[in-house]
């Protein structure tokens, strides 16, 4: 199978992380940026990083973008720049564009217009700052959908060890526990394996299960002697 190619245009701190990410995954990747100092950063460690006006199509088609898989518009506040590059990457037929908005305002709008997906980071981490402030020990939060969720849970020290079959998080608690991080290494764990103190779990299912999970797991404590 073919390796994906990605360009990223805008390379704010959002871009940037996409570019990165990417770069880490193996991926081909161009990021295109019309501010020279953003590129400057980029090119250091990425060589097909370009200075160009992503709402000229002309400067879009001279890179090469119309060969691309998937294109992220990461400008996010520039509406403007957002909009004319969505519109030239589906008259140009890119199979997938993603477009980032920090407005839900725009999200139809963007859909409308070309956009195959639209993410918007700042509602995301609004929300997962809701949901750690909320439970303390929900360490990371990601909305998958409207309805699921995937959150790491950290097991308190007092926890009496149990194997997942004898959990069964998935029958009683409607969550899935999908990968455990102990002693600085991960695993997918299977119905024989031990959920311990002092893990982190990663759970997938909807918050409210996953918070009922949780405050039901982080209150094995162990017997006192």
């Amino acid at each position: 199978m073919a390796k994906k190619s990605f360009a990223v245009i805008g390379l704010g701190q959002f871009g940037r992380a996409v570019v990165d990410e990417l770069l880490d995954n193996g991926m081909d990747v161009i990021a295109i940026d019309n501010n020279p100092d953003a590129i400057a950063k980029v090119s250091k460690y990425l060589p097909t990083a370009f200075v160009a006006d992503s709402t000229d199509e002309n400067a879009l088609r001279e890179l090469g973008i119309r060969d691309i898989d998937a294109v992220i518009v990461a400008y996010g506040d520039n509406k403007e720049a957002s909009i004319l590059t969505t519109v030239i990457l589906r008259e140009f037929g890119i199979e997938q564009i993603i477009v980032r908005v920090d407005d839900d305002y725009y999200v139809p709008i963007m859909k409308k217009l070309g956009a195959t997906d639209v993410i918007t980071p700042q509602k995301a981490a609004g929300q997962a700052l809701a949901n750690r402030l909320g439970n303390e020990d929900f360490k990371d939060y990601y909305k998958l959908d409207a309805k699921y969720s995937v959150i790491s849970i950290i097991i308190n020290p007092g926890f009496v060890p149990v194997t997942l079959r004898e959990l069964n998080s998935k029958e009683v608690y409607g969550v899935s526990i999908v990968l455990i991080m102990r002693n600085n290494k991960s695993f997918v764990p299977g119905g024989n394996d031990s959920l311990l103190p002092d893990d982190t779990i990663f759970v997938v299912g909807t918050t409210r299960d996953i918070k009922n999970f949780r405050e039901e797991v982080n209150g094995r404590k162990k017997n006192k002697k």
